[in-house]
């Protein structure tokens, strides 16, 4: 009988709880025409990914043009008595322009960086960091796509 109790409870916590998508097109009332994206190639294509979801977005009430530069910096934070590096940071810029109707609207800048550990193993520090590229430029996503639908 408690078990029962304990499955329905459940299920409707997990049905009633209101989850939505965070970073869903649908949410957002711009339209992105066009972009243009120089700078780090790993960035980019992140990028290129989210800038298409918006190229037919029924939501707009803005259309935009973009370009987009993006840079990562890797830099030694730390090394010990050896000089063997203990500690890395992995710093993300994307400056954006917006332009509407062939007029510049909103020049804007996006930083995240965080720091991380060295490993014995290069293989392993280059699979950790790639994975720290994509979390942090999906972070930048989620503030580059909350500005444009704010932007004006």
């Amino acid at each position: 009988m408690i078990r029962k109790i304990f499955l329905i409870t459940l299920i409707i916590l997990q049905f009633g709880c209101g989850y939505k998508i965070a970073n869903n097109s649908n949410y957002y009332n711009f339209q992105i025409s066009s972009f243009k994206l120089t700078g780090e190639k790993k960035i980019n294509n992140i990028l290129d990914k989210n800038f298409k979801k918006f190229k037919d977005n029924e939501n707009s009430s803005s259309i935009y043009k973009l370009i987009s530069d993006s840079k990562m910096i890797r830099s030694i934070t730390s090394k010990d008595s050896s000089e063997n590096v203990l500690t890395y940071k992995l710093e993300i810029t994307i400056k954006l322009k917006i332009f509407e109707n062939n007029s510049l609207i909103s020049e804007i800048s996006f930083k995240e960086k965080t720091d991380y550990n060295n490993t014995t193993s290069k293989f392993e520090l280059k699979q950790y960091e790639n994975i720290l590229l994509q979390d942090l430029t999906d972070q930048l996503i989620v503030k580059i796509n909350n500005h444009l639908s704010t932007v004006k």
